[in-house]
């Protein structure tokens, strides 16, 4: 049995009811273990702990299981969300032995299903009916889908009694077989088939996660909206013209590194120390484009150097899948590095012609130049991490990127300011 993550004190005792042989908990924060009590007495199940990316371990080790039962947090993050997607459980299923069955938990049951809610576990649902042949939701606390290739029942105090297992509350006493099964019966008529399936490079799931959220309340919906608008779209009215450019490639920019680290979770798994590099680079492109003068760039116009900067973007919007796909974790990390300092080599050297000016109005013009590029960065991490890739989807993304960068060049008039 494959556990990936939970609290493995509490999860084990239920596990050891069962004739389990060998049980492997995944778990990559070692603090977390550390401070669990790991209730396994001499004679009973073999435990085996691993402090890796869940994402990465299931896709790499050769063990087999019988059962994988999933106990991260619902898609609420673009991190979480690869746990929900067609890869993954397609990894998952790679790993079951046959009549094997996977477990997981995308949200809280709840008495009424709204839209939003229903277009959320729509997704998982439907994202897992394309890799497994039999799907059930089972609705406790939180809302469970079970799926496997076999047969599945919701008949779990018959089959309990069956096997003999002893239950406090998943027993007749406290449960009904009929109205289990009505109830997972009523929820599969409310999946709406055409909602699209999870998937790394479209993590719709997680968008649907922020939507169903924000819907609980209605009245925090609307004013949320209203500041995020007020605190990041308000600053691109402020932003004099002549600045525009150098706001649209910062937020640009912004985004690029969110869409770069999503890429190497999606590869990588949960890499911290990767992670670093990948920001080193990005800095190290921004330090070099601001803080040297470069003979090669400095001979271009500000016309090419828009014009470089929107190509390295659509190159990697092209290149995206085929990076994902590569299994060699140093050829991908170098390519990400890459990918991401070529761009921020050209923001950084915008940046430095932007503020070369001399005499009394040096300072105003860096600060304003300085202004305009947070916040920009600001719009383009939280238009691109919130909106744009859970909405419409990595590949998307990066090509909306390119036409900020467009845009900025055209609205700001900067072929003609430099």
């Amino acid at each position: 049995m494959l556990l990936i993550s939970g609290s493995i004190n509490s999860h084990l005792t239920e596990i050891l009811k069962y004739p389990v042989k060998e049980v492997v908990y995944v778990e990559r924060d070692p603090a977390l273990i550390r401070l669990e009590e790991i209730p396994l007495s001499e004679g009973e199940a073999n435990l085996v702990i691993e402090t890796d990316d869940a994402f990465r371990y299931v896709r790499s080790t050769p063990k087999m299981f019988d059962v994988i039962i999933l106990l991260l947090p619902p898609p609420s993050s673009l991190l979480l969300n690869k746990y929900y997607t067609a890869e993954f459980f397609s990894s998952v299923k790679a790993r079951l032995n046959p009549g094997g069955v996977f477990m997981c938990s995308p949200g809280i049951s709840a008495s009424y299903y709204n839209d939003e809610s229903v277009r959320l576990f729509s997704s998982v649902y439907n994202t897992l009916s394309g890799v497994f042949r039999n799907v059930m939701p089972v609705e406790g606390q939180k809302l469970y889908f079970i799926a496997s290739d076999s047969e599945l029942s919701a008949s779990f105090c018959q089959l309990a009694d069956e096997r003999k297992i002893h239950n406090t509350y998943v027993s007749a006493d406290f449960l009904s077989d009929d109205l289990v099964t009505a109830k997972s019966e009523e929820i599969v008529a409310l999946m709406d088939r055409n909602v699209p399936g999870n998937r790394a490079m479209f993590p719709v799931a997680c968008f649907y996660y922020q939507s169903y959220n924000l819907s609980r309340n209605i009245h925090q919906k609307t004013p949320s909206i209203i500041i995020i608008l007020t605190l990041f779209v308000l600053p691109m009215f402020l932003i004099k013209r002549r600045n525009i450019l150098m706001y649209s490639c910062a937020s640009a920019l912004a985004g690029f590194e969110i869409i770069v680290l999503v890429i190497l979770q999606i590869t990588a798994g949960n890499m911290y120390q990767l992670t670093g590099l990948i920001i080193a680079g990005l800095m190290t492109g921004l330090a070099f484009g601001a803080g040297f003068s470069i003979r090669l760039l400095n001979n271009l116009s500000v016309t090419v150097k828009s014009l470089i900067l929107v190509c390295s973007y659509l190159l990697a919007g092209l290149l995206v899948t085929g990076i994902t796909e590569i299994k060699s974790l140093s050829v991908v990390t170098g390519l990400l590095i890459l990918s991401s300092f070529i761009p921020s080599l050209l923001t950084g050297h915008l940046f430095r012609i932007f503020t070369l000016k001399s005499g009394s109005e040096a300072d105003s013009v860096t600060s304003a130049v300085y202004t305009a590029d947070l916040a920009g960065s600001a719009l383009g991490f939280i238009l691109i991490s919130g909106l744009i890739v859970p909405a419409l989807g990595i590949r998307a993304g990066i090509f909306i990127i390119s036409a900020m960068v467009i845009t900025g060049f055209v609205a700001g008039g900067a072929g003609k300011k430099l």
